[in-house]
């Protein structure tokens, strides 16, 4: 009877160094995946329209490097309207609502960025 319980203490003993090391390793893996994401700077959102966050105005991101294009801007209660943007981040209006690129308006592509149309 002795043997039987001093096994049973044993195995529960071992039970519980395992799931110790294991919950050590989750957590050991854990801060190893979040140490890289914090280090690097974080980018908000991707190419293309991003809405406003945290107190940011609304922007659009161009990420082609060689180019300017025309966007259609969307906006709430105003009117929609078209701007050329260059490459990089641009901010847009505080009521804007959306933007895409529009390769039917002139072409798709402007040479200077800030220019407005219809």
């Amino acid at each position: 009877m002795k043997l039987r319980a001093s096994r049973a203490a044993t195995t529960t003993r071992r039970g519980a160094r395992l799931g110790l090391a294991a919950a050590a390793l989750a957590g050991a893996l854990a801060c190893a995946t979040v140490a890289p994401a914090t280090a690097a700077p974080e980018r908000i959102q991707g190419c293309g329209w991003n809405e406003s966050r945290g107190g940011e105005r609304a922007y659009y991101e161009h990420c082609a490097t060689n180019t300017n294009v025309w966007i259609q801007v969307k906006r709430w209660p105003r009117s929609n309207y078209h701007r050329c943007v260059g490459p990089g981040r641009t901010n847009l209006d505080a009521d804007a609502t959306g933007a895409w690129y529009d390769s039917n308006y002139r072409g798709g592509l402007c040479s200077h960025p800030g220019d407005t149309g219809p």
